[in-house]
């Protein structure tokens, strides 16, 4: 799976069990489990050892239906690494799945809710029914989690099932799902043994026919329990048969007693092998061998499960295998305190070597071997952070001694795991203690010291950028921007190393909170410290300089300092390409289309946007969301010089078509499907979708994003002959525009006459409520001059005839012929506002002023 070959996951999380050798059919549960496949979710819950893993396992061998199976653990309670495996789990099965909600998940700032519509809109494209199978799902205490998963599955496609696995009923509100008959439910009743199979799993073990009094105790000691069938036959088989008839508890205490029974008459090779083995979650022959001090083979392993020992394989090779929970609850309990940390000891070493450092991290931490889980929480830190794999790492921190934890590297990482995490008390608390810790003498400052230091600016600076207080920003910025030096970057653990994702998935830059939501003046001011921050220092060629360099080139280009914009441009590239940060590249590429499509025409910037998707599709694969967002901005370009051919699959593509509804900051793709609405005179489409985004670009404060909803619905309303309405919503988006130093935003051929007729009645006074806080004359001035430069191709030809689309070729046919709104209306099946909006579409593009000019350009261009 090339999409997840950087992040660290186990194969054998994602595979379905294998059926142990033991196994009995259990036809009766067959039925109710196919039930799964007409609901929505299915819980299959008991206490462990009652079948649940193997009765799904042995019912999906039966089927034919995709599955995505994901085996849980304690980690999983890491928001991250839940989605990454269900992610994971998918995208096993459809490779172009999983693209965008991944990689919003390795952002550093993104909703939940959006990458799991993300996820949702890929599996509404799939027309078959899919399976999800989430195993040990008791596992997850994470309340946030809980939400997550009610929140997909009250959005799920009606193809998509989920199935839970746990020993207890997961707390998510099903009631709804229950009354419409949408929720398949089996439970311990339903898994319990039936004399039958008691007497079925004692043939198949044993090779006899249990007695009818070996039944009578088998019925009435484990009332049906798996697990202590299994020990029933296990204690006869050792030679002792009559342990059942001595044992006088309840099935509770069975497994105690019988497992006592079954380890007693074991050899001590065995004993010891099994007792040593049980510290670890899963092992192979390689981790066994280094437990146990001798080398171990794969088919003694095997030789274990072949005994029925509560030795479950994880893969169809049978190299992993883990033990049952209960008989690793048992053997562990035979453990003493100082050889179970030597155990464990043993076992973070080894994982350490692997290259599994999380596994290695929890047995340091069993162990009690506090500095060694340190130096590995600090070595896999900027990784973890940049994976935002946070609440592990913060579960991880809290399990360390305070004198440990608060040590000034491990309480840096704290700071930058509780900031990301939202939790601004505490990190305002650590962030104080630091100040504390490092006010030392300068010749006791070790260079780790005044790494954390600089460390502990960056974060302040950051936290105030996501707080929205930017007068602080700016002061903290000022402060890093007059420090004289600063020490080797080897010596600064978060703020170099990290490489995190700062883009989410907007476009452009500025539009998100990296730009203060298109506030461009505030930007450029950040920008441009933070540009002799990295000067000053000759921190030329580190991701994060990428960003800045992309940030500044779109706010110079809507500035309209085109040639300072294309500097910073090319040099965002450059980082980009070098450190492979998409999110800044992306956007750079674009300012690049854009200045080229101004100065050389539309198809040398169609030529940029193409080698960039290219090149996109070559490092972060096709179907990733950057993709996408070249791909609309490649279809406005298109648009704007008439040619609508790519509109139709784009359109019938989108996900907020599909559902009717917008995920996340789609703004920018939103935009050009608004646009090409407009050109096709989907008039009240157009219409609805601009009233959607404008609410969302006001409850978020997204300045960029309301003046270009204003500027089409400027247009729009101009089209239907609505001139007060038009000119009032060009009005307010010009105040915004000056308000910031927008320019660019405004350029383009089709306001060249709107802006033109806005100046008209500004000097005429028509318009009271475009005068009271009019634009200024010089700002409108500088619009309507860059407006009217129009494009390169539009200068060199004296025609935009081409431009035409086939429906407005169309119109101008029968307009030619001499039919009337109303009849052109009839014969094409449009309304007549449609016919007024194409009408002034043609004469736009023909640049003539009503239908005589307009059919006498056409008939001297030969159409």
């Amino acid at each position: 799976m090339k999409l997840f070959q950087n992040i660290p996951l186990l194969p054998t999380k994602l595979n379905r069990p294998q059926q142990p050798s033991y196994h009995i059919p259990r036809e009766h549960l067959m039925a109710g489990m196919s039930k799964a496949l007409s609901c929505k979710v299915t819980f299959v819950t008991s206490p462990p050892g009652f079948g649940k893993t193997t009765l799904v396992g042995e019912w999906l061998l039966h089927g034919s239906v995709p599955v995505a199976w994901v085996s849980l653990d304690q980690g999983e309670n890491d928001m991250l690494r839940f989605w990454t495996y269900v992610i994971a789990a998918f995208h096993r099965l459809y490779p172009a799945l999983g693209h965008k909600s991944l990689s919003l998940l390795r952002t550093i700032s993104f909703s939940a809710e959006e990458m799991i519509d993300w996820l949702l809109h890929d599996l509404f494209d799939i027309r078959h029914d899919v399976l999800l199978v989430l195993d040990d799902y008791h596992v997850i205490d994470s309340q946030e989690i809980h939400s997550q998963v009610a929140y997909f599955l009250d959005r799920m496609p009606p193809h998509v099932h989920l199935i839970l696995l746990s020993r207890k009923q997961p707390p998510i509100a099903v009631g709804k799902l229950r009354a419409r008959g949408q929720l398949c439910e089996i439970g311990l009743k339903d898994l319990r043994f039936s004399p039958d199979e008691m007497k079925a799993f004692w043939l198949k073990q044993t090779g006899d026919t249990p007695s009818e009094a070996v039944m009578q105790l088998l019925t009435e000691r484990t009332e049906g329990w798996a697990a202590g069938v299994q020990l029933a036959v296990l204690t006869h088989l050792s030679g002792h048969p009559q342990a059942l008839n001595d044992f006088k508890g309840n099935h509770r205490y069975v497994v105690d007693y019988l497992m006592e029974e079954v380890f007693d008459h074991m050899p001590d090779r065995v004993r010891s092998f099994l007792v040593k083995t049980s510290v670890a979650e899963r092992m192979n022959a390689g981790l066994c061998s280094a437990l146990i001090g001798r080398d171990v083979q794969v088919d003694e392993l095997q030789d274990m499960e072949k005994a029925n020992l509560f030795v479950i394989p994880l893969d169809a090779e049978r190299h992993w295998y883990r033990y049952h929970h209960l008989f690793a609850s048992f053997l562990r309990s035979k453990l003493e305190g100082a050889e179970a940390s030597g155990l464990h000891r043993a076992a973070c070493e080894w994982f350490a070597e692997q290259g599994f450092t999380a596994e290695a991290v929890e047995h340091a931490l069993s162990a009690a071997a506090y500095g060694r889980a340190a130096g590995l929480i600090l070595q896999s830190a900027p990784e973890m952070l940049k994976r935002r794999e946070l609440a592990t790492l913060h579960r991880w921190l809290l399990q360390l001694p305070s004198a440990v934890r608060e040590r000034p590297e491990m309480l840096m990482i704290q700071v930058w795991t509780e900031l990301l995490l939202g939790r601004k008390e505490q990190t305002e608390v650590h962030i104080h203690t630091l100040h504390r810790a490092l006010q030392l003498p300068a010749h006791a400052l070790t260079p780790q010291l005044i790494g954390v230091r600089e460390d502990l600016k960056v974060v302040r600076c950051f936290q105030a950028m996501l707080a929205g207080d930017f007068p602080l920003c700016y002061s903290l910025l000022q402060q890093m921007c007059e420090e004289e030096s600063l020490p080797d970057l080897q010596d600064v653990p978060m703020l170099f190393s990290m490489g995190v994702e700062m883009n989410a998935g907007s476009l452009p830059l500025i539009r998100s909170y990296y730009g203060f939501r298109g506030r461009i003046k505030q930007a450029k001011r950040y920008h441009r410290l933070y540009g002799s921050f990295i000067d000053k220092h000759g921190f030329h060629d580190y991701p994060f300089t990428a960003y800045q360099r992309a940030a500044l080139s779109e706010v110079c280009y809507e500035q309209n300092r085109l040639d300072e914009a294309l500097r910073w441009a090319d040099d965002a590239v450059r980082l980009a390409r070098l450190n492979r940060v998409m999110g800044a590249y992306v956007p750079a590429e674009i300012v690049r289309s854009k200045i080229t499509r101004d100065r050389e025409g539309a198809e040398s910037a169609l030529a940029i946007l193409r080698e960039a998707m290219a090149y996109v599709n070559a490092e972060d694969l096709p179907g990733s969301r950057w993709h996408d967002l070249l791909y609309a901005y490649y279809i406005r370009c298109r648009l704007e010089v008439g040619i609508t051919e790519d509109t139709g699959p784009w359109m019938a593509a989108a996900s907020w078509g599909k559902r009717n509804e917008m995920i996340g900051d789609q703004d920018d793709e939103l935009l050009t499907f608004i646009r090409v609405l407009m050109a096709g005179g989907d008039i009240r489409e157009a219409l609805l979708w601009c009233a959607k985004l404008m609410r969302k670009a006001q409850s978020s404060g997204s300045i960029m994003t309301e003046i270009e909803v204003r500027l089409c619905l400027a247009q729009i309303h101009h089209w239907l002959d609505e001139p007060h309405t038009s000119l009032l919503q060009l009005h307010k988006a010009l105040c915004l525009g000056e308000q910031e130093g927008y320019l660019r935003i405004f350029a383009g051929k089709e306001l060249s006459a709107l802006l033109t007729r806005y100046a008209e009645v500004r000097r005429s006074k028509y318009m009271p409520d475009i005068q009271s806080d009019g634009v200024s004359l010089s700002y409108l001035q500088s619009i309507v001059s860059i407006a009217q430069e129009g494009h390169a191709e539009e200068r060199q030809s004296a025609s935009s005839v081409h431009t035409l689309t086939p429906r407005e070729r169309e119109v101008l046919q029968l307009m030619a012929e001499g039919l009337s709104n109303k009849a052109i209306a009839e014969r094409l099946v449009l309304s007549e506002g449609t016919v007024k909006l194409h009408l002034h579409r043609i004469y736009s593009k023909l640049q003539v002023n009503g239908r005589v000019q307009a059919v006498q350009k056409a008939n001297e261009s030969k159409i």
